[in-house]
């Protein structure tokens, strides 16, 4: 009578049986490549085997092993040697190159989705058996100062009548540092990082300058939250353009303030309700009726508050479509958080190029980059 095969004997049968393909399609990447260079190898001579020909150049001159890192794993392949005339390889790998391009590519794209350089090394590992070290992963990720640097160079289009700008905390070479990020918004609802860099503070004021001479021109409107060092930066660079102070930063601040009182709450919410009138001179009315129902329970506190209102009240000068996209850092604020995720696992950064290139691959694979097409 036969026996039922238990859960154990399966999967040991099919860890056996795709043990037994790996090997197959291996072996039989190796013979397909092998059979292309000796086909590299004939038509570089000009004669096969033991052929006399007018149009010979050269001579066969024995092989040599190389290691090739391909899509179905590794495989050691034996490469023809001529005298004579040199052997165009490139059909099947580049010169000096351990890896097919397909390989680099993953590797590439496990960094870009949050993948630490360690994790990227041990994916290799696992994938293709093929141990490699961080930093060899780390030198993959150069693909991008090229396009790094074009991004930075590129003119910027004068279509962005609104600008955000915000920063997040990364540590470099064991230090925090601070990445800003200037993000424009245009009229058809769509945004795009316009510049970033990677400070010791929240000073912009030279990547603003280099934004403005780069054609940043026609903005409306500058957000930022309520920084000293960016409102400074941006009253330097564009003296001319009004600057609005985050609503949210700003009611965030005032809960703070007022610390445990059992009507914090109601408070705050009364406040939020100065920035979603219909007008700006319903906002100043409903401004003084907060500021008379609350100034007997908490004077100071709302002395602090009225104090350079003025500044989160800017976006109302804007058309009516523009106030809610305008009144907060919102967006910026969101791409941040994205941002944030996605670099959490590289923990920490070498250099500030490699903290560039991690920021920058997330902004090209969100097609938050303006004019730039890309291919991980």
């Amino acid at each position: 009578m036969r026996q039922p095969i238990v859960a154990e004997d399966v999967a040991g049968r099919q860890e056996a049986f795709w043990t037994w393909v790996d090997g197959v399609v291996r072996r039989l990447v190796k013979d397909v490549v092998e059979k292309v260079l000796r086909h590299e190898q004939r038509l570089a001579l000009g004669a096969d085997w033991h052929e006399r020909t007018g149009g010979r150049t050269g001579y066969r001159h024995g092989y040599y092993r190389r290691r090739l890192v391909s899509p179905c794993g590794a495989v050691v392949v034996t490469v023809p040697r001529i005298r004579g005339v040199r052997l165009d390889c490139r059909v099947v790998f580049d010169r000096y190159q351990r890896r097919c391009r397909d390989v680099d590519r993953v590797l590439r794209r496990a960094f870009l989705m949050g993948v630490s350089l360690r994790d990227a090394a041990e994916l290799a590992e696992q994938l293709w058996g093929e141990s490699l070290s961080h930093q060899t992963v780390a030198m993959l990720m150069r693909w991008l100062d090229e396009r790094l640097a074009a991004y930075r160079r590129q003119p910027i289009e004068p279509v962005y009548p609104v600008v955000q700008i915000d920063g997040m905390y990364v540590t470099v070479e064991g230090r925090k540092r601070v990445v800003m990020l200037v993000v424009g918004l245009r009229e058809d609802g769509s945004k795009a990082v316009l510049g970033f860099s990677v400070e010791r503070g929240e000073s912009c004021r030279d990547l603003l300058w280099d934004l403005r001479r780069r054609g940043l021109e026609g903005v409306d409107l500058f957000v930022t939250d309520d920084s000293g060092s960016i409102k400074a930066a941006v009253r330097e660079v564009y003296p001319e353009v009004p600057w609005q102070s985050c609503v949210w930063h700003r009611l965030v601040a005032l809960w703070t303030r007022l610390g445990q009182v059992p009507w914090r709450g109601r408070m705050v919410r009364e406040a939020g309700r100065i920035f979603r009138c219909v007008s700006l001179e319903v906002a100043v009315e409903e401004t003084r009726r907060w500021a008379s129902r609350w100034a007997g329970r908490a004077e100071e506190t709302v002395a602090w508050f009225l104090e350079g209102l003025d500044d989160s009240l800017t976006f109302y000068h804007m058309p009516e479509p523009w106030w809610r996209r305008t009144r907060t850092t919102s967006l910026t604020e969101r791409l941040i958080r994205k941002l944030r995720r996605r670099l959490r696992p590289m923990d920490a950064f070498a250099n500030k190029p490699a903290a560039e290139r991690a920021v920058f691959g997330q902004l090209l694979r969100w097609h938050l980059v303006p004019e730039i097409t890309h291919n991980t």
